[in-house]
């Protein structure tokens, strides 16, 4: 019987922790990145994360190679989710902060459905209408409240974030990779940080701040929870969740992370952060509840 329900409880705790880890980088790594500029923080978290994925995939399914057929999206699978995503919410958190940073690049569930109606692998429909017009409306109470015109390049940057990780994400769905999903993770890794070496070297050298063990702490927070085990525990999960669950459970990280800087951070939430809030949740809600599913033609 404590076995039963032990097996039944442990999807729910990763879950649930899961949350709470997509929740805490946003906070986390804006202190990080407040010492360590967000090239060199991403190249420093993606190595060591790279190795420690391949090793959990090789131990599920024996092998870290990828077969030819899926070279092709893995390279774009890398450059969307990693060269471009990773880096630009970084910035997108040191320009806009950690809680409004997550709202906006959270719109990715909306973006990533229009963009596979617009590439024909799903039908356009009042759902998917309904909710980019919730998605823009919360856009648009969002960069009242940020003044965009006084940070319209923090508003693209982060806004572009989201987009790139919805095209990875449309790639991840439909680009046919057969791999497994830990061993893609690991070299996505790697692929995607070789172009932001030499940047990193280049424009970061002369750029590091003070470091002490807080940021020491956040790098193996970002290896060991924020990439490896998101990446674990998100494929386990899926194993015992629908993808609705999964999805749906996304919506908790952009409410959690303002929360988190309102609480502890000590930023202002506005009737203008609530506004965008409810209608990004929304319009991702709309979405959740339908996973993608390939239009007939």
């Amino acid at each position: 019987m404590g076995l039963i329900f032990s097996k039944q409880f442990l999807p729910i705790f990763l879950l649930i922790f899961l949350i709470l880890v997509w929740t805490s980088v946003w906070s986390l790594f804006k202190i990080a990145i407040e010492a360590i500029p967000p090239l060199s923080f991403r190249v420093i978290i993606g190595i060591p994360a790279f190795a420690l994925l391949l090793f959990l995939g090789f131990k599920k399914v024996k092998t870290i190679f990828i077969p030819k057929s899926d070279f092709k999206p893995l390279l774009l699978i890398s450059f969307f989710n990693v060269t471009l995503w990773q880096v630009l919410m970084l910035y997108g958190i040191n320009m806009l902060g950690g809680g409004r940073a997550a709202v906006l690049t959270y719109t990715m569930p909306v973006w990533a459905t229009i963009f596979a109606s617009i590439f024909g692998y799903e039908k356009i429909n009042i759902s998917i209408i309904i909710s980019l017009i919730l998605g823009m409306t919360g856009i648009i109470f969002l960069s009242l409240e940020i003044n965009i015109f006084d940070n319209m390049i923090g508003f693209l940057i982060t806004l572009s974030a989201g987009l790139s990780w919805a095209i990875g994400t449309m790639i991840v769905k439909y680009g046919g990779i057969k791999s497994d999903g830990l061993i893609v993770a690991g070299w996505q890794q790697i692929i995607g940080i070789i172009p932001i070496i030499p940047f990193a070297l280049y424009f970061d050298l002369n750029n590091f701040g003070r470091i002490d063990y807080i940021h020491i702490l956040i790098i193996f927070y970002g290896i060991f929870l924020s990439s490896a085990y998101t990446y674990w525990a998100y494929f386990t999960i899926l194993q015992n969740f629908s993808v609705n669950v999964t999805s749906i459970s996304v919506m908790a990280v952009p409410i959690l992370a303002i929360l988190v800087d309102y609480i502890f951070v000590g930023v202002q939430f506005s009737e203008f952060d609530l506004l965008a809030l409810i209608f990004i949740v929304s319009g991702i809600y709309i979405v959740a509840i339908k996973p993608f599913n390939k239009s007939e033609t």
